[in-house]
């Protein structure tokens, strides 16, 4: 199977679009539309195409009927995320996997307080939606995010969908990171992994315990093996480094299928990120384990790094180009918040 090979800049290989932006796919694509200098391509197809802490994205958007009470209690928040701009069997994936978030999640996050002006916008060549949800204090999350954004682009109309959690230093779980990204009506690339926080070489044992004897790569095998998907795989030796051995980083195509890429998203990719987002739940609340100060210290700053790498070079660059200073100095300051 051919390999796609793309140039990138980071935020965990795309951390999640910073704010519905996707730093790594997004980056590439504003290369190829000439609004950066350098290239997105699938050479095989000669297709050329945040200082964080305890928060979540979403679009609230009216309520969930039965779950009002237990919105008004706080343990959860009604729509948690919409995506709008999605095909359907995409909009049905990532409602899914939100849904599934918001149910184990609930009791450990805030409401957001992120400004109307940042759940919402729009500006320059498109619009989007950004929110932020602190962990509640005591609980293993730092923050999630949910975001969104559809911007039209000369190559075409860009459509990012996001979710990202983000754990504190009680243990030493990974992070999530899930970005879902159209670019056409018959494909998409899906950046799914769950973020190593230390360093593999130097700990097996956190190999084995989270990647190994979890069934990710199993899961990763099954896409490598998929007729209708080819690797992902950015030039970037620094993405490279932050991603785990068994991330899924893939180009799925639904040409030649009877039903297109929806009925790829629906056969493959929805029931695999169910599973990664399951494998993740029993991570952080069974697998975790408590460090000692130094090693606590040398994870937070690792933590902090990748999220000030995402902020300051992905985010703070890219988000003007698409919506204009002003919405991306709103955006990049909530981020700054926490909120």
């Amino acid at each position: 199977m051919a390999t796609t090979s793309v140039s990138s800049s980071f935020v965990p290989l795309a951390a999640s679009a910073c704010v519905a932006v996707s730093p790594s796919l997004l980056h590439h694509r504003l290369r190829c539309s000439g609004q950066l200098d350098t290239g997105f391509v699938f050479r095989n197809k000669g297709i050329r195409g945040v200082n964080w802490s305890r928060r979540s994205v979403v679009v609230v958007r009216g309520s969930v009927g039965a779950e009002e009470e237990e919105v008004a209690m706080g343990h959860k928040e009604a729509n948690w995320v919409e995506f709008p701009k999605l095909s359907p069997a995409g909009k049905h994936l990532m409602e899914t996997v939100a849904g599934m978030m918001d149910k184990d999640l609930a009791d450990l996050i805030n409401p957001s307080e992120t400004d109307p002006d940042v759940r919402s916008f729009k500006g320059g060549n498109g619009e989007g939606s950004v929110t932020l949800r602190a962990g509640r204090a005591g609980s293993k999350i730092d923050f999630v995010l949910g975001s969104w954004l559809n911007c039209t682009l000369a190559f075409g109309t860009l459509n990012i969908a996001t979710l990202i959690a983000m754990l504190g230093p009680e243990a030493d779980s990974p992070h999530l990171l899930f970005e879902f990204i159209q670019s056409g009506p018959d494909n998409l690339v899906l950046v799914l992994d769950l973020l190593p926080r230390k360093d593999l070489v130097l700990n097996p044992e956190y190999l084995a315990r989270y990647y190994e004897q979890s069934g990710l790569e199993a899961l990763r095998q099954t896409f490598e093996q998929h007729p209708q998907t080819q690797p992902f795989l950015t030039s970037a030796l620094y993405v490279r480094s932050v991603v785990s051995p068994t991330a899924l980083l893939y180009k799925v195509s639904g040409e030649g299928v009877e039903g297109g890429i929806d009925s790829v998203i629906a056969d493959l990719v929805e029931p695999t990120a169910v599973k990664v987002f399951q494998t993740w739940v029993d991570s952080y609340k069974n697998l975790g384990q408590a460090m000692d100060s130094d090693a606590v210290a040398y994870m937070k700053n690792r933590d902090d790094l990748i999220k000030t790498k995402g902020v300051e070079v992905d985010l703070s660059s890219n988000m003007p180009r698409l919506f204009g200073q002003e919405i991306a100095d709103r955006v990049v300051a909530a981020f700054r918040k926490g909120v």
